[in-house]
Formats: C-alpha cells, structure tokens, sequence
C-alpha cells in the first residue's frame, strides 16, 4: 500500500503519555497513529456538526450523534 502524503500538516501540543497512547489506539485498529488521530478528529468534528465536503468545512447534521462531545447530562 503506497503512503499518501497530504499537502497539509497540523502540530499541536499534547499532554505527556498522548503519544503512547494514540500508538495502542492505532495498534488496535491496524492503522498508524497519524491516521487513526485523523479519523478520530474528523469523527470528533462530526460529532460537534461539522463536516467536510470537496476539502472545506461545511456545516452538518446537528443532531446529538453517537459519541457527541457536548451531549446534555
């Protein structure tokens, strides 16, 4: 399988133990860390009600989905 690379990167600041952590995340799913950290954003974007549509954001479906970050307790 041939690696793709996109035009576009994103660093961030993350606590201590993040690393390891996405590591056994992606180990679970067979997937390297870089790619399940992008589709657990673009899940956790869903979740929030944004999408993306032709690579730009669009606004989604607001309804609480499975997951929602901001569910009502």
């Amino acid at each position: 399988m041939p690696v793709t690379r996109f035009p576009k990167e994103l660093r961030l600041r993350v606590p201590g133990g993040l690393p390891d952590a996405l590591e056994r995340a992606a180990d679970q799913h067979h997937q390297t860390p870089a790619e399940w950290a992008r589709q657990a954003l673009l899940r956790s974007l869903a979740a929030e009600g944004v999408s993306l549509h032709d690579g730009k954001a669009a606004a989604s479906d607001t309804r609480e989905a499975p997951g929602d970050l901001h569910r009502a307790a």
